[in-house]
């Protein structure tokens, strides 16, 4: 059954990074608040924007972006629309180093988040994002302490890892610079700690404005599987000790030894008064 959406009145198509989905600001008829539309601009779209849907129906949490409607007819879901900054563009406007107690507080929040999904807060069963970085936190506009998780495209159930993740050959799910070792050897079924690999990859370069592991894919997949990045603390960058060692454990390459994100989120939450 076609899911009844409001006739849309205004559309302005979104910029996008190459081989994402179509987004676009659309506005309805009757209706106050515009909203994001996320459409497939390829044959796996379809797939992954069925998944996020199936996902976020099951979602509540304050600190992800909320699911309005899909029509699986179409493919096309809507999704709250955030005027907002990701992580990324702050991070290379400065903020690290301008602001290090917000950075502080923006990490903090994206790891009690995750650490939530984890748990299964606000969400029907505990779940895996399965593609964290840095462009996949917003930092709205109108609350700047605050952020909110985008694209779950990715996500998926513990327990339940979608067989598209492992099927899709042509290019490693997710960013290559935040894919845990596990994952360069094939291995999804590990999805708590490789969200937890991921976020410390996220809290390094937040950080230190750079990623701890870089350069072309081949390259990556080397660093990531096996070398050890320099420590936050041997830069000219103001990195809490506790946080650059919790930032450490995460990029730890035995899945079994990195923290949960309940202990990350605790580490940045006991830290945030040390900004004071």
């Amino acid at each position: 059954m076609t899911m009844k959406i409001p006739a849309i009145i205004k559309r302005e198509p979104l910029a996008v990074e190459a081989g994402v989905s179509k987004l676009a600001r659309v506005e309805f008829e009757r209706h106050p608040h515009p909203a994001l539309l996320k459409e497939p601009a390829h044959f796996w779209d379809e797939i992954f924007i069925a998944n996020e849907a199936y996902v976020l129906g099951e979602v509540t949490h304050p600190g992800i972006r909320r699911k309005l409607a899909y029509d699986a007819a179409t493919h096309r879901l809507f999704l709250e629309y955030l005027e907002a900054a990701t992580l990324q563009e702050l991070v290379r406007a400065g903020v690290t180093r301008s602001d290090p107690r917000r950075m502080h507080r923006l990490l903090q929040g994206v790891a009690e988040t995750v650490a939530d999904m984890h748990t299964g807060i606000f969400c029907g069963r505990p779940i895996v994002h399965n593609d964290l970085k840095s462009t996949n936190v917003l930092v709205p506009a109108a609350a700047p302490g605050e952020t909110r998780l985008i694209d779950f495209s990715h996500s998926f159930f513990e327990g339940n890892l979608p067989p598209f993740i492992t099927d899709k050959k042509h290019e490693p799910s997710g960013t290559a610079k935040y894919l845990a070792p596990e994952k360069w050897a094939g291995d999804y079924t590990k999805g708590f700690a490789g969200d937890v690999f991921a976020f410390g990859v996220m809290a390094y370069y937040a950080c230190l404005e750079k990623h701890p592991f870089d350069g072309d894919n081949a390259q990556i997949e080397r660093a990531i599987r096996e070398a050890t990045p320099p420590s936050p603390l041997k830069s000219d960058s103001r990195v809490l000790r506790t946080i650059a060692v919790i930032i450490m454990a995460c990029l730890e390459k035995n899945p079994v030894r990195r923290p949960s994100m309940e202990q990350v989120a605790r580490v940045f939450a006991e830290s945030a008064s040390l900004f004071d």
